[in-house]
């Protein structure tokens, strides 16, 4: 399969990252406050959602990383194919 059309569709992870932050962020204060609260079972499952969504964070700005740098590749041999480099 062609590069190209591999990553024909490009995740662009700045807006709906800065949201799944907020949500961990939100995240972490229900389990404290569930936590002072002496709920302690269900500050710990609140704190593993959030560590979950942390996780799925990561990976998909892993994949980001890497289509952003097969895209970089393509474009350099792109230019050098036309002279510009």
């Amino acid at each position: 399969m062609d590069e190209e059309k591999r990553f024909k569709h490009k995740l662009n992870m700045l807006e709906p990252g800065s949201r799944m932050l907020k949500w961990i962020g939100i995240l972490i204060v229900i389990g404290l406050l569930l936590y002072f609260f002496r709920f302690r079972m269900a500050a710990i499952c609140v704190w593993a959602v959030s560590g979950i969504v942390f996780a799925v964070l990561l990976v998909l700005l892993a994949i980001e990383s890497h289509q952003d740098k097969v895209l970089n590749e393509i474009a350099i041999e792109e230019n050098k194919k036309n002279g510009e480099i």
